[in-house]
C-alpha cells in the first residue's frame, strides 16, 4: 500500500474523532493529510492536515533526511499551548511556508507531553543557543538528531527568512553547521550527564535554597519572581517540608509567612478560577490577576495537595487558614467533575482559548452579568469579585478577591458562612451559564506521570480532611493504570487515549506511579496497594536504574528514534523532576518495608546529584525535600517504625469535658510485638510516651492502652491504642510527643526505636 493509500485509510477510520485544524477543505474534507493522522496525540493530530509533510519522531524521519542530506526542522509543543497555536495557523499551515519546508527539510512534529525525554534534551539545546526557553520549541539538526540551531516562536515573515537561510548554509557551508551541532550535542550532553565530583549534601544546602529563595521572592504580592508569574510548587513544597518539622508555632515564622502569603494571592486571584475551581496554568503580571488561561492537571495536583497540607500543617486555629481547605476542596471536586474519564483516570488539560479567543471561556462583559445575575446578587458580585463595568481584561472581567471573604464577611456584616452560601448561588447561576459557551479544547490523554500526581494528591487530602471519596477516586484511578496502561510483561506506558495505551512510560510515569500507591496504601493500610508498589520499583529499576553511576534515566534503552543524550533528569520545572521523586518515593518505600537494596540506591542516586545540588541547591528542591526525609523522618501524624511492621497514627481531638485527647494507634504486624509500659523482666525496654522538652504549656494528665497490659506484652495482636488525656495551653502552641518503644518477635528484638510527632 503507497504512503498515500495508507494516510487516506487512516483519515477515514478516525474521521470525526478528533478536530480537523486546517484553513484548506476540498468541501468538507481536508485538502492536505500526513503522517501524523497515524498518531494518536491530540497535539500532532492537531497539525495531521497541514500542508508541512510532517513526520513524528523515529527511525524513518532520520532515514530520509540522511538519504536526501536535507537538515531537520523540530517543532515540539503541547496541545494546550497557546502559541504553540499561533504558529501553526500563520506558518505551519500555509502553503508558501510549508512548500519550502517540503522542499529543503524534513519535518519532525513531537509532543512534549508524550515525549518529555526529547522535550528536555532539546529545551536544553534551545538554552544554551538562545539563552531562554519555551513552546513551541523551533530547532534545526543534523540527520544525526544534533542540534545547530534552536529558538522558540517565529512570527511568520522572520520564519521563511530563517528557513532559506538556514537552507542556504547547509548547501554552501554544511561542514561548518556539523562542526557547531557537534559542540551543541557535547554541551547538552555535559549539561544532561552531571559528571560533577560527589560532595555531601544535606541541611546545610537546604538552608542555602530557602535563603536564595526568600531573597527573590515578591514580598508585596507574594510568589517569586516577576511576570510571568508561576506556581513554582516545587519550591513552595521545601518551605512546606521544612515548616512540618519545626516545633515552634507558625506565627512569625518567615518560612510560614511566605508561603502563606504565595497561597493566599494565589486562591484570590484571577490566576484561580473563581466559580468551577481549579488553578490556570500561570499568571501574565506581577498580581496574580490576569492568568494564562489553560489548565493543566500537573497543576491542580500539586497545589491541591499544597493547600490542603498547609490547612493541616496550621491546624485550621489561625485566621483566614480555613480558606486553604476550601480551596483544596474546590480545585479536587473540580477536576473530579470535569476532567475525570468515565473509568477514573484524568484527562490531561484544557485549552486558552475558545472559539479562537484566549480568554474567553472565562470572562464576563459587565452587561452580560447584569442581565444574568438579580440585582443583589450582582451588588454582591461587584463587592467581593471585583467586577467593574469598565472591566480588568480588554474589557471584559475576570473574577478575583481583592479582598479576603472574612473582609467581605465583615463589612457586609454577616458570617463567612452566610456570605459563602449566598456566593454559591452566584456561582451556581454563572456556572450555568458559562456551560453554554463554546468550551475550551480538552486534551483527553490520560497521562500516567500527571495521573500519578492526582492520585497521590487525592489520597492525601481524603485521609487529611476526612474525605473518603477522594480516596475512592485515587484508588479507582490507580487500578485503570494498573489495568489499562501496563502491558503483559508489567511494562508500564506513559499514555492512554480512548482505550489505547501507548509510548513506553520514563522515570517520571514510574516514580509518580509509584509514590501514588505508597500514599494509598497510607491512607487505606491495604497492604495489596503496597505490593503493587514494589513491583513498580522493581520495573522502574530494571529499565531505567544506571548500575554505573547510580540514579535513574529518564527513557528506556530502545526508546524510539536517535538519542545524542540519555538524560538523567534532576532539574525541577513545572513538575518535580524524576530522579527527585524517584528519590523521595524510595525513601517513604524503605520506611514501609526496609530493603537493603534500596537503601544502597538511595545513597547511590544522593550521590550522584549531590555535586549539582551543591552548586545550585535552588535547582531541585523537590530533591532536597527527599533528602531531608532520608536523613530525618517527618514528625507527621501518621510514621512506620520497625522497619515498616508498626505503623503509628496519632489524632488530637477535644473530649467532651473540653479537655485534649490524643490517640496514638499502633498497628502491628502478626507475629510482632512492642513490651509493656512496665515490664515484669527489666532487660525488657519498655514503652513510654513522654512530651517533648519542646512543648509548651500542655500537660499530660492520664495516659491509658487500649487492653490493661498483660506478662511483659501490650498486646500481641493487629491493633494497639495509646490514649492521652491532656491539658492544653491557653494560647495554643504545637503539641510534640515522644513515643519510645522495642519491637519484637518470639525469635529477636530489634534496636528500641523513638518516634516523634508534632501535632497542629
Amino acid at each position: 500500500m503507497s504512503i498515500t493509500a495508507h494516510l487516506q485509510q487512516a483519515r477515514l477510520s478516525k474521521k470525526g474523532s478528533y478536530e480537523v485544524r486546517t484553513h484548506h477543505m476540498a468541501g468538507k474534507e481536508p485538502r492536505y493529510t500526513n503522517r501524523l493522522i497515524l498518531e494518536d496525540s491530540p497535539y500532532l493530530l492537531q497539525h495531521a492536515h497541514n500542508p508541512v509533510n510532517w513526520f513524528a519522531w523515529g527511525d524513518e524521519a532520520f532515514v530520509t533526511a540522511k538519504a536526501e542530506d536535507k537538515p531537520i526542522f523540530l517543532s515540539i509543543g503541547y496541545s494546550t499551548c497557546h502559541w504553540c497555536h499561533v504558529m501553526e495557523e500563520e506558518s505551519f499551515d500555509n502553503e508558501a511556508t510549508a512548500a519550502i519546508l517540503n522542499r529543503h527539510f524534513i519535518s519532525i512534529k513531537v509532543d512534549r507531553e508524550q515525549r518529555p525525554d526529547l522535550d528536555e534534551i532539546y529545551m536544553t539545546g534551545v538554552q544554551l543557543i538562545s539563552g531562554h526557553g519555551g513552546w513551541p520549541m523551533s530547532s534545526f539538526l543534523t540527520p544525526e538528531a544534533k542540534p545547530f540551531y534552536a529558538a522558540t516562536y517565529f512570527p511568520p515573515q522572520q520564519f521563511k527568512q530563517l528557513l532559506a537561510r538556514i537552507n542556504q548554509l547547509w548547501q554552501a557551508n554544511q561542514d561548518e553547521l556539523l562542526g557547531n551541532a557537534t559542540s551543541v550535542a557535547t554541551a547538552i550532553n555535559r549539561q544532561l550527564a552531571h559528571r560533577t565530583q560527589a560532595l555531601e549534601v544535606g541541611q546545610q544546602q537546604i538552608e542555602q535554597a530557602l535563603e536564595q529563595l526568600l531573597a527573590n521572592q515578591d514580598s508585596v504580592h507574594g510568589g517569586f519572581g516577576s511576570e510571568p508569574k508561576f506556581p513554582n510548587e516545587c519550591d513552595l513544597w521545601l518551605f512546606l517540608d521544612q515548616l512540618e518539622r519545626e516545633p515552634d508555632a507558625l506565627h512569625n515564622n518567615p518560612k510560614w509567612a511566605t508561603l502563606k502569603q504565595a497561597l493566599t494571592a494565589m486562591l484570590q486571584g484571577g490566576i484561580y478560577d473563581q466559580l468551577a475551581g481549579g488553578f490556570h496554568r500561570y499568571s501574565t503580571d506581577d498580581y496574580w490577576l490576569v492568568p494564562h488561561f489553560e489548565k493543566m492537571l500537573y497543576n491542580q495536583a500539586q497545589l491541591a495537595r499544597l493547600y490542603a497540607r498547609s490547612w493541616a500543617l496550621s491546624g485550621g486555629e489561625i485566621s483566614g487558614i480555613s480558606e486553604f481547605r476550601r480551596i483544596s476542596e474546590e480545585t479536587l471536586d473540580y477536576v473530579l467533575r470535569e476532567m475525570c474519564s468515565d473509568e477514573g483516570a484524568f484527562f490531561s488539560a484544557t485549552d486558552a482559548d475558545s472559539e479562537g479567543v484566549e480568554g474567553k471561556f472565562f470572562t464576563w462583559r459587565y452587561a452580560e452579568l447584569k442581565r444574568l445575575l438579580p440585582p443583589e446578587l450582582l451588588r454582591l458580585a461587584e463587592q467581593v469579585y471585583g467586577i467593574t463595568k469598565q472591566g480588568n481584561f480588554e474589557g471584559n472581567n475576570i473574577l478575583f478577591l481583592p479582598q479576603t471573604l472574612q473582609h467581605c464577611a465583615d463589612q457586609l456584616q454577616v458570617t463567612t458562612s452566610v456570605l459563602l452560601n449566598d456566593l454559591n448561588r452566584l456561582k451556581e447561576t454563572l456556572r450555568q451559564a458559562r456551560t453554554k459557551r463554546v468550551a475550551p479544547l480538552l486534551d483527553d490523554k490520560i497521562i500516567t506521570e500527571w495521573n500519578g500526581m492526582m492520585i497521590t494528591t487525592l489520597a492525601e487530602a481524603g485521609y487529611l480532611l476526612d474525605k473518603p471519596n477522594y480516596i475512592e477516586a485515587a484508588a479507582k484511578a490507580a487500578l485503570f493504570l494498573w489495568g489499562q496502561s501496563r502491558d503483559g510483561d508489567a511494562n508500564l506506558y506513559r499514555i492512554n487515549r480512548k482505550g489505547k495505551a501507548t509510548t513506553a512510560a520514563n522515570l517520571e510515569d514510574y516514580s509518580q506511579y509509584l509514590q501514588a500507591l505508597i500514599a494509598l496504601y497510607d491512607a487505606t493500610s491495604n497492604t495489596d496497594w503496597l505490593t503493587k508498589a514494589k513491583l513498580i520499583y522493581q520495573q522502574m529499576t530494571a529499565l531505567l536504574w544506571d548500575e554505573e553511576n547510580g540514579g535513574f534515566y529518564c527513557s528506556q534503552l530502545d526508546a524510539s528514534g536517535p538519542m545524542i543524550v540519555r538524560a538523567q533528569p534532576y532539574f525541577d520545572g513545572a513538575t518535580a523532576s524524576g530522579n527527585s521523586v524517584a528519590l523521595a518515593a524510595l525513601v517513604a518505600l524503605n520506611q514501609r518495608q526496609k530493603n537493603i537494596d534500596i537503601e544502597g540506591q538511595i545513597g547511590q542516586l544522593i550521590q550522584r546529584f549531590s555535586g549539582v545540588l551543591a552548586k545550585a541547591p535552588t535547582a531541585s528542591c523537590h530533591m532536597l525535600t527527599g533528602i531531608a526525609q532520608h536523613l530525618k523522618v517527618s514528625p507527621a501524624r501518621l510514621q512506620y517504625a520497625a522497619e515498616g511492621r508498626i505503623t503509628i497514627e496519632g489524632k488530637l481531638h477535644t473530649t467532651i469535658e473540653q479537655r485534649y485527647q490524643l490517640s496514638l494507634l499502633l498497628r502491628i504486624s502478626k507475629g510482632w510485638h512492642i513490651n509493656s509500659a512496665e515490664p515484669e523482666n527489666p532487660q525488657l525496654f519498655p514503652t513510654s510516651v513522654a512530651l517533648s522538652a519542646q512543648t509548651q504549656g500542655w500537660e499530660i494528665i492520664n495516659v491509658r492502652y487500649s487492653e490493661p497490659p498483660h506478662d511483659e506484652q501490650i498486646e500481641d495482636c493487629t491493633k494497639v491504642g495509646i490514649f492521652l488525656e491532656l491539658n492544653a495551653p491557653t494560647k495554643r502552641s504545637p503539641l510534640i510527643v515522644e513515643l519510645n518503644f522495642q519491637a519484637c518477635n518470639d525469635s529477636t528484638c530489634l534496636a528500641p526505636e523513638q518516634i516523634r510527632m508534632i501535632l497542629r
